[in-house]
């Protein structure tokens, strides 16, 4: 109160409130008299027949009960994030809160050990004072320090939550072990080598013959969190597909802004690629007999800025000087791909989002149709309240009516004698719609606060990099001529995740530059496969995408406590055994992408076919009046979710499968059991395929029906 008082609030001036409140009650309570006031006395003698201890617990819970008043009789705020998540990711959440509030407390305690113990005293408190942790954390995440990123995100190398994830983690026979990296010959950027640390579930020699790797670059904004810290999902990973993974411990932010860990990145795959793992402790290029060895196939994968990293270093691969093999895909979980924080989406990312239409994503879509909801910045669908009160009085309620229910005149039309033209408007494309940043603000993991923080500390002081051209800053901007060269690309994402829109248009980018360059290549006669690197082109496999459903930010980090990411450690290893393996026959293939859909796997890696409005964007732009999107087929509300050309063979050959469960033909392919475990939580995790084919299905037959009945009519109008 007093800061509030004199216009300047401050943790000091608050303190000072605590002690000098706190002195005045214990001053009275020592010189006034023990019966206390004259109109308190006879209280005193009725509470004479109840205990210290009852009258200590009965005050508690009537000052308890006067601070929640309001929320008793339902006059409390409303929760922003009620229905926002799913329940176990709110429960994660609320610990990873407490968490982060009790490191925070404790963290100007000097002695090491000391520290390590208070703070998971303090976190156990903050666990039960929720309020109090995400008030604590709101006060620093807005204006957060280097020191605090580090102690919130490098909590697991606490000794005591290290030693609990241990007991959780599968035993590696090569687990963390630390190496250092030479620089390649005639390095512009330094000789100085990279940490990398290395897991594998194999013998010594084993690692030295091995001819796979999975290159991995973790996540930790640029500014934090080594490898140890990624330990957990790591230690799975080497577990079920047996392969070496080295997991680079490149230079952070601050201390070394863009693009000093990138340029540490791409050298750290060059000299694996030049020395065929030799770099790394591998055989190299020959044998102990002295035979030659194949050349190495690599994986790369990276989570959250890891994501960026490594889709900047295939950037740089493409446009190395010394040709370089490809990887053989890219995995990115909840990738960080636009340093562009703006609060407006285009509508050519919105087309593109609408392009790549899945059941998954229409939840994202529907969020981006602010004029739907009674509040702009609603992003989950509203209930109604049931008002048993006012049943028997007439009328709607004002409170009751989403914003387009509330336009009375829009386009020289009054929208009071149109209420039929309503369902006419187009769902989102003409309509303004938020970024996923800006729409997910209140996230519980990265807000605002922290992507802004982020961005400047990557960039450093000496960068003024144009957003909207620099690809290896933010590779969402890439050219077409380098995406359409990708590898097979994965993306795994939460659907409220502040970062989701990267995931979607990156992949829609991706198909819509394979899919040019494949029309551009039948245009001109050549072969239609788009290069060597892209050898999926035949069954038109570019990209695979998954939305996992109330799920919002660093889902890897929550192993121990979200029980959804377990599963996506089982589908991430599944598609790094998938990636390295040799490719299979076409028609095997194409039965196992068939079988696959039916069980809900990869309904987002199907490719969709480009609509118009896309299409217009390669001849050059255009305007395009809100009639003309309102009634096309691609973005009328009829088919909001878009209809693929392979959808008839993929349903076909999906009921012709007569085995419940498919193996995989890869021999270190996870077991039966977990490819089970695999499909059964993607079932519960992700949206139900059979209803998005069905309604599918039934807009295809629909817009056939119509389509023949306007042939029909013109017909007939023309013999007559």
């Amino acid at each position: 109160m007093i800061d509030h008082l004199l216009g300047r609030p401050s943790p000091s001036w608050k303190r000072f409130q605590v002690f000098l409140v706190s002195f005045v009650w214990f001053l009275y309570l020592h010189k006034a008299d023990s019966r206390g006031p004259k109109f308190c006395r006879n209280l005193n003698e009725k509470l004479c027949r109840f205990t210290p201890f009852q009258l200590i617990a009965g005050t508690l819970t009537v000052l308890y009960m006067l601070k929640n008043a309001d929320r008793m009789i339902g006059l409390g705020a409303p929760e922003p994030l009620s229905r926002l998540y799913s329940r176990n990711f709110y429960r994660a959440t609320w610990i990873l809160t407490a968490l982060d509030a009790g490191f925070w407390t404790a963290m100007s305690i000097r002695p090491k050990f000391l520290r390590d113990i208070m703070s998971i005293v303090f976190s156990i408190y903050y666990l039960i004072f929720a309020d109090q942790a995400d008030e604590k954390a709101r006060r620093i995440r807005a204006t957060i320090t280097v020191e605090c990123l580090r102690v919130s995100w490098e909590k697991t190398l606490n000794p005591i939550l290290r030693a609990a994830i241990k007991l959780l983690s599968p035993r590696l026979t090569i687990c963390q072990k630390k190496i250092l990296i030479p620089r390649p010959k005639n390095n512009p950027h330094g000789s100085q080598p990279v940490v990398g640390y290395i897991y594998y579930d194999g013998t010594q020699e084993s690692f030295e013959n091995s001819d796979k790797l999975i290159l991995d670059f973790p996540g930790g904004g640029f500014i934090t969190m080594p490898p140890p810290c990624h330990e957990d999902y790591l230690c799975h990973w080497a577990k079920k597909t047996h392969v070496p993974i080295l997991s680079i411990d490149y230079a952070k932010a601050p201390e070394f802004p863009y693009p000093y860990a990138l340029e540490e990145c791409f050298d750290v795959y060059q000299s694996i690629m030049e020395s065929n793992g030799e770099a790394i402790g591998m055989s190299g290029w020959t044998n102990k007999d002295g035979s030659k060895r194949k050349q190495i196939k690599i994986v790369m994968v990276g989570d959250s800025a890891g994501g960026n990293i490594v889709t900047s270093v295939m950037f740089k691969i493409l446009e190395s000087p010394t040709p370089l093999p490809h990887p053989n895909a890219l995995i990115l979980i909840y990738p960080c791909l636009n340093f562009d924080i703006t609060c407006w989406m285009s509508p050519s990312q919105l087309s593109v989002i609408r392009a790549e239409s899945t059941p998954s994503i229409h939840g994202l879509l529907e969020s981006k149709d602010h004029l739907r909801h009674k509040s702009p910045l609603a992003v989950v669908p509203d209930i109604k309240k049931k008002r048993r009160w006012s049943r028997g009085f007439s009328g709607s309620r004002e409170d009751e009516k989403t914003i387009e229910e509330r336009v009375k005149y829009i386009d020289g039309r009054d929208m009071t004698r149109h209420l039929n033209e309503r369902n006419s408007r187009p769902i989102i494309g003409t309509r303004l719609a938020m970024t996923s940043r800006m729409s997910y603000f209140n996230d519980r993991i990265l807000n605002p606060d922290l992507m802004r923080a982020m961005a400047i500390l990557y960039l450093g002081p000496n960068n003024c990099p144009d957003f909207t051209s620099d690809y290896l800053l933010s590779p969402i901007v890439g050219p077409d001529e380098l995406l359409a060269q990708f590898p097979k690309v994965y993306l795994m994402c939460g659907e409220k995740d502040p970062l989701v829109d990267d995931t979607v248009v990156f992949a829609g980018r991706i198909r819509e530059a394979k899919m040019r360059k494949k029309q551009n290549s039948a245009k001109f006669g050549e072969n239609l496969r788009m290069s060597s690197v892209d050898k999926s082109d035949d069954t038109d496999d570019w990209v695979e995408v998954k939305i996992l459903q109330g799920i919002s930010h660093a889902f890897l980090q929550m192993l121990a406590l979200l029980p959804e990411s377990s599963g996506a450690v089982r589908v991430i290893a599944r598609w790094l055994s998938q990636s390295l393996e040799k490719a299979p026959d076409s028609k095997v293939e194409n039965e196992r992408i068939a079988h696959d859909d039916e069980e809900g796997l990869m309904f987002s890696s199907r490719p969709s076919t480009i609509n118009d409005i896309t299409k217009t964007q390669r001849n050059g732009r255009r305007n395009i009046s809100p009639l003309e999107i309102s009634h096309h087929p691609s973005t009328s509300p009829k088919s909001s979710i878009h209809v693929s050309h392979s959808l008839s063979d993929i349903t076909e050959n999906s009921h012709k499968l007569s085995s419940p469960m498919h193996t995989s033909t890869s021999e270190v392919v996870l077991s039966p059991v977990n490819e089970r475990e695999c499909v059964l939580w993607e079932q519960q995790n992700i949206l139900n395929e059979d209803q998005i084919l069905k309604r599918r299905r039934d807009t295809l037959i629909s817009h056939l029906k119509e389509g023949t009945a306007v042939t029909s009519q013109e017909n007939t109008e023309t013999k007559k």
